[in-house]
């Protein structure tokens, strides 16, 4: 048998009405003509392929079409619970129906006015409205409602709800599968009650409007036109044509773009537009999207299901106003595009499992699907995703935003974030909370932006931005004493050495923040960097521990520049050395920096703030006990590295020297720092070279001819001394220490100047 494939322009991804369209028409192509029809995704394009060609379609649509059974008696507006109003009179035109291809539409009519419970739900729900009238009107005229009817109202809501649920469950038990699969569209049945579909507003409520009465009107208005302009309606739902004058009806959340309002159109208010035709194919396509008890919302949530693909709002990936956007969010759906033909039971069970799991779980945010997405926990063919999120507009109503969509890359370090899970999802509820400070709203979602981005676009420069965002959260807690002891979050503990690979860019500001964050005391005494960075708990042997310690107090890092910090972390680690008895100054290190990278530095050619975000997060990971090797440069490829610095870096190493007549111990000197501040480098340079010379290792003098032209104009001058000092923080590895020697030092002292 001959087969066709069709471009139906009138599908597209984006509004949410003409995804949900192309699903519907699949679907029916598939249940009532062409049981091997199939369609797919191309250039942003629904395509179906089925023994029906377009006209063919269109006379399918305009002769053969059979509308499912769309109703739900449980909603005020259904036209079951009022003798008046445009939905009584829709179910009126229904059980008077002549139309054979509404025969099902009569039947379910008919076997639902059978529920005898509805006449006592009506009732009920007079009485609640009455009361909820009532109230308001006290309300307003300041005046106290009753207590007995204030009874009176609670166990009339009390009573509603018990009856509602009962027609349903009713409703559910007993009606045929398709019409019961509105209902499971709508709602999921848990051991709490029924739990609504954002893509079906509250019960297929979307504000005032009901789509079950809106769905049947157009239904009706669609048998009832002529058959020139019913294929006229199609064309333009199908194909995009043009000749079909649009007509004023409801659409709700799915279209915004025709939802009218204030400059909806020309003049100052437009009304709602839209072919009715595109409403029907709509409603069909979403009765694909049942939920599931088996799944779900989030973990911890027993009792409310995921539907498909849906999941809570966060703002990220897009330029949602922000946390209040998406607290009031009715939730964002991922809608999948595929690009083989896939027949109706392929998509219909990938809608069904919704599978997009992380860590064994069902995603639960839209940061869990994208990080589902990049390791690869959705499957079966699927290219891409658009998103959209139900966000609010206006009183009840809402609006199915575009967010952008997502293609389907592996990224293998999504894998690494399993590890901060159990101190995020701690992070994220206290943060969450309405009296939490927003600086940790802000930080949460700079985390959770992070790794959307890197999910979505992947590189070590984001995943970076991932590190250095946990770093910052980690300084707010550290600063949050009363907010971490009252939600109980400890300190980020410490994460594996694989995310070192992760990150690194190979940037001197990488380099240099890794160097920086593995210095430690080998014999214990003093903490770790951290320590001086947080009050945290400081390195024990064997093995990290991480709790916050109060009592601590290392901590020297403010909220200043990057160079002042570091000069006052260095004057503290020397202090408490001394303090503490330390036979080695505490500056130990896993990593070292290159003399490229330190002579860039000095030059102020790095990004500071970067270098800070960098050492806040590197923090936080442990380092294996020989870092990444560092660039050894000989000495005629550092000429642009001052000489000053050589000659105080000597003072500053965690070892003694190794020399031609053995190890040297170099004391340190205290007094340079205050010079240094002072900016009198000179002065500091003289004090360092006579420890030198004290301790055994002669540096350069006047003795080499033009030497002390050379040091008075090319070094002691040369650099900022605040900067210097800073400097002298950055470890270097032994191999550059003998280049440093070499630039001060003479050649008999430095043939084997190494630190041990």
């Amino acid at each position: 048998m001959t087969t066709y494939e069709t471009v139906l322009k009138g599908c597209t991804p984006e509004p949410l009405m003409n995804y949900l369209k192309a699903l519907g028409i699949l679907r029916l192509v598939a249940e009532q003509r062409d049981p091997n029809a199939q369609g797919c995704w191309r250039e942003g394009t629904f395509v179906l392929r089925s023994v029906l060609d377009e006209q063919a379609l269109v006379g399918f649509f305009s002769d053969d079409y059979r509308p499912s059974p769309v109703f739900a008696p449980w909603n005020g507006d259904s036209g079951f619970l009022t003798d008046v109003g445009t939905s009584f009179e829709t179910i009126n035109r229904i059980r008077e129906l002549p139309n054979t291809r509404g025969d099902i539409l009569k039947t379910t009519v008919n076997q639902i006015d059978q529920v005898d419970i509805l006449k006592r739900f009506k009732e009920v729900r007079e009485k609640e409205k009455y009361l909820r009238k009532d109230k308001e009107k006290l309300k307003n005229q300041k005046k106290t409602f009753p207590e007995d009817k204030a009874e009176d109202l609670r166990e009339a809501a009390k009573v509603v709800k018990e009856i509602k649920n009962t027609i349903l469950g009713n409703v559910r038990n007993s009606f045929p599968d398709e019409v019961v699969q509105w209902i499971d569209a709508c709602l999921s049945l848990t051991a709490d009650g029924f739990l609504s579909a954002p893509l079906l507003g509250v019960g297929g409520l979307d504000g005032r409007l009901e789509f079950s009465t809106n769905f049947l009107s157009n239904v009706l208005d669609f048998f009832d036109l002529a058959s020139r302009e019913r294929c006229s309606w199609i064309e333009n739902a199908l194909y995009a044509s043009d000749g079909m004058r649009l007509i004023p009806t409801s659409i709700g959340q799915f279209a915004p773009g025709r939802i009218g309002g204030p400059n909806g159109t020309q003049g100052f208010e437009g009304s709602s537009s839209v072919n009715p035709l595109d409403f029907i194919l709509m409603i069909e396509g979403a009765m694909l999207f049942t939920g599931s008890v088996s799944r779900k919302l989030c973990s911890g949530s027993a009792s409310k299901s995921l539907f498909p693909f849906t999941v809570y709002s966060a703002a990220v990936g897009c330029s949602m106003g922000g946390l209040k956007d998406s607290k009031e969010a009715r939730g964002e759906v991922w809608l999948p595009l595929w690009s083989r033909f896939a027949r109706i039971e392929e998509i219909s069970q990938i809608l069904k499992e919704g599978r997009a799991e992380l860590g064994g779980k069902q995603a639960s945010s839209s940061v869990d699907v994208a990080r589902s997405i990049a390791s690869l926990g959705v499957d079966r063919g699927i290219q891409s995703f658009v998103r959209f999120g139900f966000l609010k507009r206006n009183g009840k109503a809402f609006l199915a935003t575009p967010l952008g969509s997502f293609n389907v890359h592996a990224r293998s370090e999504t894998g690494l974030l399993l590890e901060i899970d159990p101190w995020l999802n701690r992070f994220r509820r206290a943060a969450a909370d309405e009296n939490a400070p927003p600086r940790f709203g802000s930080a949460l979602r700079r985390i959770e932006s992070a790794i959307f981005d890197y999910c979505q676009y992947g590189g070590a420069r984001r995943f970076s931005e991932i590190l250095c965002s946990l770093g910052q959260a980690e300084r707010e807690l550290s600063a949050g004493e009363k907010f971490r002891n009252e939600k109980g979050i400890r300190p980020i503990g410490n994460l594996s050495p694989e995310w070192l690979h992760a990150v690194s860019d190979n940037s001197p500001e990488f380099e240099m923040a890794l160097a920086l964050s593995g210095i430690y005391d080998p014999e214990f005494k003093v903490g770790s960097l951290r320590s001086n960075l947080e009050p945290v708990g400081v390195e024990r042997r064997g093995g990290a521990f991480v709790n916050w310690a109060e009592k601590d107090r290392a901590v020297v890092w403010k909220s200043t520049n990057l160079i002042t910090n570091m000069v006052a972390v260095l004057e503290r680690r020397i202090l408490d050395g001394k303090r503490k008895g330390c036979e080695r100054l505490p500056l130990a290190f896993r990593s070292s920096a290159s003399l490229e990278a330190i002579s860039r530095f000095l030059s102020g050619d790095t990004d500071d703030g970067r270098i800070e975000e960098l050492l806040w997060g590197l923090t936080l990971v442990k380092q294996p006990s020989i870092g990444p090797s560092s660039r050894h440069l000989p000495a005629q490829a550092v000429d642009p590295l001052p000489r000053s610095f050589a000659l105080l870096k000597l003072l500053l190493l965690p070892g003694p020297i190794r020399s031609p007549a053995g190890p040297v111990s170099v004391r340190m000197e205290p007094r340079v720092f205050p010079l240094l501040r002072a900016g009198r480098l000179d002065e500091a340079c003289a004090i360092a070279s006579r420890r030198l010379r004290a301790s055994g290792l002669v540096p350069m003098t006047a003795e080499r001819e033009g030497f002390r032209k050379t040091m008075s104009e090319r070094t002691w001058g040369d650099a900022d001394p605040l900067r210097l000092a800073a400097a002298l923080l950055i470890p270097v590895s032994e191999g550059d220490v003998t280049a440093l020697g070499r630039l001060v030092l003479r050649p008999t002292a430095i043939s084997k100047t190494t630190a041990v």
